[in-house]
């Protein structure tokens, strides 16, 4: 149903309530009533496996893979076999969009952020890292004060984007260390006297770059997209529509990604995250000689803050131009008119972590499995978002919990 990606038994190892969990949190982040919730997503969920949603059957119960549920449900969505997207995803995302785009500028932001390791028998002296704000001229009066959850010998030290923290003996079981963070997060104003120096444009043009990798093919299709473009914004939005119609953005299973051509790869497949999203838009800037990168970051909501991707391009006489393909969703697939711009150009407030290449999180410190999967759920007092690898198995888990 999906054309270049493939789901297999090998990927569907977490339990039906895990499932039922992250769909939950995703369409009902607003609604009083779980039993409601939960009732009207199970059946959801049968109504996708009549039509051809994949299931392992265990001694621990059907299990399934939440790329695979989540590109499901969109494809069913998008294809008008079921309408669980649209009245819920859809729905919920834009009242969250909605609800943050309402905070005044003058909201201070009051977060306790926390990374627990799930540390394995085997591991020794570490560095562990994890995201912190980045203060830049959307994100001021940044407050940082780390803390420990951890006995023994560790020293946590701040820089940029990142909180390390120095272990002397690995132990099993968790390790949690963390930060309390107070900022304000503005939108972009129009209009900039800033400017990006030849070395700044150079490293903005680089052609290889992680997930953003300028081939052939990519030059050809930027020069196709941008052939009447009078501007460079125009031709950003020639990139932005070409995203938005001819993808569906869900889910990937990065171990099937082409790591040489990612997004070659992308184009074969058709689908991307927000991640590769973005990756590609820069690479289509790149190519059309438009300093770009890739930023990320976490999402502000309050009843559901999640980690998230976009891309900036730069414009001349306005600076770094912000695009987020959460638009897609948004917009249900591009097909809302007033919706399918929303995120063109301005950004609600988020908490940016990363500005690559300069500015990022770096290595973890422990082993990242090949394939792996972020995927929020709601906990007593905060939002936990845990990374776990195909197998099931938690590498890591941060909480984010908002402080009046």
């Amino acid at each position: 149903m999906m054309r270049g990606i493939s789901f297999r038994d090998h990927y569907r190892n977490f339990p039906e309530q895990f499932i039922v969990d992250m769909l939950i949190l995703k369409g009902w982040a607003h609604e009083a009533d779980l039993s409601l919730a939960e009732a009207a997503t199970r059946e959801a969920l049968e109504g996708w496996i009549d039509i051809g949603l994949g299931v392992r059957h265990s001694d621990q119960g059907r299990m399934f893979d939440p790329v695979e549920v989540t590109n499901f449900l969109k494809w069913a969505g998008v294809n008008e076999r079921d309408a669980f997207w649209a009245d819920r995803y859809v729905t919920t995302e834009r009242r969250l969009t909605d609800d943050l785009a309402s905070l005044g500028e003058s909201e201070t932001y009051k977060v306790v952020f926390r990374r627990s390791f799930h540390i394995r028998e085997g591991a020794e002296r570490a560095r562990l890292r994890m995201p912190l704000p980045l203060a830049s001229p959307h994100l001021v009066d940044l407050v940082i004060s780390p803390f420990a959850e951890a006995a023994g010998d560790i020293s946590l030290h701040v820089s940029a984007g990142r909180l390390e923290a120095r272990v002397s003996a690995l132990r099993p079981g968790d390790l949690t260390f963390g930060a309390e963070l107070s900022f304000k997060a503005l939108r972009r104003p129009e209009g900039t006297t800033e400017q990006l120096s030849e070395k700044e444009f150079e490293l903005y043009l680089r052609p290889n770059e992680g997930l953003i990798v300028v081939t052939e093919r990519i030059k050809a299709l930027a020069r196709s997209l941008a052939e009447r473009a009078r501007t460079s914004e125009e031709a950003l939005h020639s990139f932005w529509d070409f995203i938005l119609d001819e993808f569906l953005i869900g889910l990937i299973h990065y171990d099937q990604i082409d790591v040489r051509q990612p997004c070659d790869w992308a184009l074969e497949a058709g689908l991307c995250d927000c991640q590769l999203a973005s990756a590609l838009f820069v690479a289509l800037c790149r190519a059309n000689n438009i300093p770009a990168r890739l930023t990320g970051g976490y999402m502000l909501y309050r009843p559901a803050p999640a980690n998230h991707y976009w891309a900036e391009a730069w414009i001349d006489d306005r600076g770094w131009t912000p695009v987020d393909f959460l638009s897609w969703d948004l917009s249900r697939g591009g097909r809302d008119a007033q919706w399918r711009d929303r995120c063109f150009g301005r950004l609600d407030p988020r908490m940016t972590t990363q500005a690559m290449p300069l500015a990022f999180t770096g290595a973890l410190g422990i082993p990242m499995p090949a394939d792996f999967i972020v995927v929020p759920t709601a906990r007593p007092g905060g939002f936990q978002i845990p990374l776990f690898g195909a197998d099931g198995n938690a590498v890591y888990s941060d909480l984010i919990e908002f402080k009046t």
